[in-house]
Order: structure tokens, then C-alpha cells, then sequence
């Protein structure tokens, strides 16, 4: 693990930063970055509708119930109950508890046990530190070590790199490092806080980031995510160059600046350049917002 984490160190410096950070990517500076004056109340997935996730909140702004359902019918109804630092999620359909958390002085999860596997994690322990602004820095998974997460200087996920996780460097190789993945942004305001950028190989679901559990979302609306660099099977880098394709997020948002929803363009970077338009893309996701 030492090693892998040198040469993902070794290859910060060939991306540039543009605030201070600290040795586990914290912003060294006094910057504030302000929060969503928005939050989300629903998330709907194809048309017609089939995935949709319900939130309710508590007024002092953590999360109170969550509501999973596929073809409107709810397969489970998470009600969250905290005592001291301690929340626990139950499955009020079942009766049974899904995640015991961990919170910190920010009411962040800095440990989630996953009682029910698969369908609400593919984790059973995660363990995740945060910056004094509240953005996920770097996450473990069954106790592994697999992410980390830095910041820029405007409060937007600059990128998060995978350590540990599988990628293919040929079709015979598979190397066991890591790569990141840049993330760019419209100079728009993200109002409602919406997770754009989630950080799948936390290995939690989305849905799970949209009740801010897991920490902050970037400040601006996201427009481009891009793979980039990967090391061998004995973890020496040996591309240091963007992947063939990304993702590019056509901008729709309210008069609030409010994400209405969010499209995932996936293609060449040739085609991005010259017609983003033309890009292949999956079927949009849809959000409710409320003001908090």
C-alpha cells in the first residue's frame, strides 16, 4: 500500500493546484466556501419514471427519511435516528437496520457499517475524513484504503484518484492502481448542492451522497469528468495522458441555479471538442430542490 500511495503522490505534481494544501489535501487558507441555499427532495431516474429516491430532512438539516422506489413502489423507506454522534437507518418496511454511522462535529460519516449488502453498498465498513469545509478527502473501504479526493481553491472537487482498484493497461494487463479523475466546471453556482461528481469507488450509492452524509458538493455545477493516468500491474505509472473518452454534462438548471437535471455525454474527445451534441448519451436524471 506504501507504494501505491507513492506513485499517486509522486503524480500530484504534474497536476496543478491553485490553493495550499496540506499532506492529506486539506486547504491550509481560512477560505469559507458557502453553502447550498437549496437541498434535494427527489431524484428520478428514466422515462417513464422507475428509479426514484425521496428525501425528507430534519430542520436542523440532517437527513430524516429516504425513500427507494422502482416502478413507484417503495422497496425500502430508510428513517435515520441520531443519538449523540451515533445515526442509525432503519428499513421501516422491513423493520430492520440498514446502516449504523459514525458522525462527526460537522454530522458527517466518518464510519458507516452496512448491515444489508449489496442493494444499499457494496461495502460493509466505510471510513471517510473530511476538510474543515466539510468535502470527503479520502475514503477507506472494508478498511482499504481506496480514494482520495482534493479540493481547489474555489470549493470544487478538483479530482479524486482510485488507489487499489482494478483498471486494464492493455488487454492482457490488469494493473492494480490507480487512476484520477479530473473533474472541470461551469462558472454556474450549484444552488442545491447536487452530487455531480460523485465518488463511485467509495462504493457507495449516489443516493446515500445526496443526503450529504458523505460530505460536500462542489460549489459550481459540473461541466466535464476525464480519466487520467495509469500505472502497471507492479504499480509503476506508465501512462500520464487522458483516457480516449469522457463525460461532458450539458448545463440545465432553474432561475436558481438549481440543477433540473443532469444528461451524462460519453465520447471521444474529438467529438466533445467539435460537436459536444453529437456525444452518446444516457438517459437524463431528474431533481426536485426545496430551500432550506
Amino acid at each position: 500500500m506504501k507504494k501505491v500511495l507513492f506513485f499517486l503522490m509522486a503524480a500530484l505534481a504534474l497536476t496543478t493546484v491553485s490553493c495550499k494544501k496540506d499532506g492529506h489535501g486539506d486547504s491550509t487558507d481560512d477560505t469559507v466556501i458557502a453553502k447550498p441555499t437549496y437541498r434535494v427532495v427527489e431524484i428520478n431516474k428514466g422515462d417513464p419514471k422507475k428509479d426514484v429516491y425521496r428525501f425528507e430532512w430534519n430542520t436542523d438539516g440532517t437527513i430524516k427519511t429516504v425513500d427507494l422506489l422502482y416502478d413507484e413502489k417503495s422497496w425500502a423507506k430508510l428513517e435515520f435516528t441520531y443519538s449523540g454522534k451515533t445515526a442509525t437507518a432503519k428499513n421501516t418496511l422491513t423493520n430492520e437496520e440498514v446502516y449504523v454511522i459514525t458522525l462527526n462535529d460537522q454530522k458527517l460519516a466518518t464510519k458507516i457499517q452496512n448491515k444489508k449488502g449489496d442493494d444499499f453498498g457494496s461495502f460493509e465498513t466505510l471510513e471517510c475524513t473530511y476538510d474543515k469545509n466539510g468535502f470527503l478527502t479520502s475514503a477507506k473501504v472494508n478498511g482499504k484504503l481506496n480514494t482520495l479526493q482534493v479540493i481547489d481553491e474555489n470549493g470544487d472537487i478538483e479530482w479524486w484518484g482510485r488507489i487499489g482498484i482494478a483498471d486494464q493497461v492493455s488487454e492482457s494487463t490488469t494493473a492494480p492502481g490507480w487512476r484520477k479523475k479530473m473533474h472541470t466546471y461551469y462558472g454556474t453556482v450549484n444552488a442545491a448542492g447536487v452530487h455531480g461528481e460523485w465518488n463511485e469507488d467509495t462504493a457507495a450509492k449516489r443516493w446515500l451522497y445526496e443526503t450529504n452524509l458523505l460530505g460536500r458538493a462542489s460549489a459550481h455545477v459540473m461541466r466535464t469528468a476525464w480519466w487520467y493516468g495509469v500505472v502497471d500491474k507492479d504499480n509503476n505509472v506508465v501512462k500520464q495522458e487522458y483516457a480516449a473518452k469522457l463525460a461532458y454534462f450539458p448545463l440545465d438548471v432553474d432561475a436558481n441555479n438549481c440543477v433540473k437535471s443532469e444528461k451524462k455525454c460519453y465520447d471521444t474527445k474529438e467529438k466533445y471538442e467539435s460537436d459536444p451534441s453529437s456525444m452518446s448519451a444516457e438517459d437524463p436524471i431528474y431533481f426536485v430542490v426545496e430551500k432550506i
